[in-house]
């Protein structure tokens, strides 16, 4: 097999968990599939960079983490939803595991059906629409530290049963 051919070969058979990792890292934004475009664009562009020899995701990874960070500042420090830092903090647990990032997701979509559904909807309007806690404290009747308080809350609960979910089905 031609080395184009391999490389178009890995490149779609982790399509997937490129757009899982972009995805995670941009919390939900409806902007993803593009920002996964523009980092397939980039690794066609370097393909005669890619040890075929080596495992080709966490190279593949390095591009759409470069291309989430161009994105993020394209768009302004005003509309971002998580800091550079913990996007980077992200981006290592999402690398570090052996796990694929589409298990993940699908780990984390089951444990966001068993929230209830004023906790489903905190968690979409901050994580994926993008309001500030002042403003869903506004909307909800809170303080801005209850809102922090409570998100905080579901995000432990929803790390938790991620944990739970991926040990049951032996993938920890």
């Amino acid at each position: 097999m031609d080395r184009d051919r391999r490389f178009v070969d890995l490149l779609t058979s982790h399509q997937r968990d490129l757009y899982a990792y972009v995805y995670a890292l941009m919390a939900g934004d409806s902007s993803a599939p593009d920002v996964v475009q523009d980092a397939n664009l980039d690794l066609w562009a370097h393909k005669e960079e890619c040890d075929l020899e080596r495992p080709f995701l966490p190279w593949a990874l390095r591009f759409a983490f470069n291309r989430v960070l161009a994105y993020r500042k394209s768009r302004g420090r005003s509309r971002l939803v998580f800091s550079d830092e913990y996007v980077q903090t992200l981006s290592d647990a999402l690398t570090e595991e052996p796990l694929s990032a589409d298990q993940r997701l699908v780990a984390l979509g089951n444990c966001l059906e068993h929230l209830g559904e004023d906790q489903r909807q905190l968690v979409r309007e901050r994580y994926s629409v993008g309001s500030t806690v002042k403003g869903l404290a506004v909307r909800f009747g809170a303080t801005p530290d209850q809102v922090s308080a409570k998100l905080y809350r579901i995000r432990k609960s929803l790390a938790d049963c991620i944990e739970r979910r991926l040990a049951g089905e032996g993938l920890r």
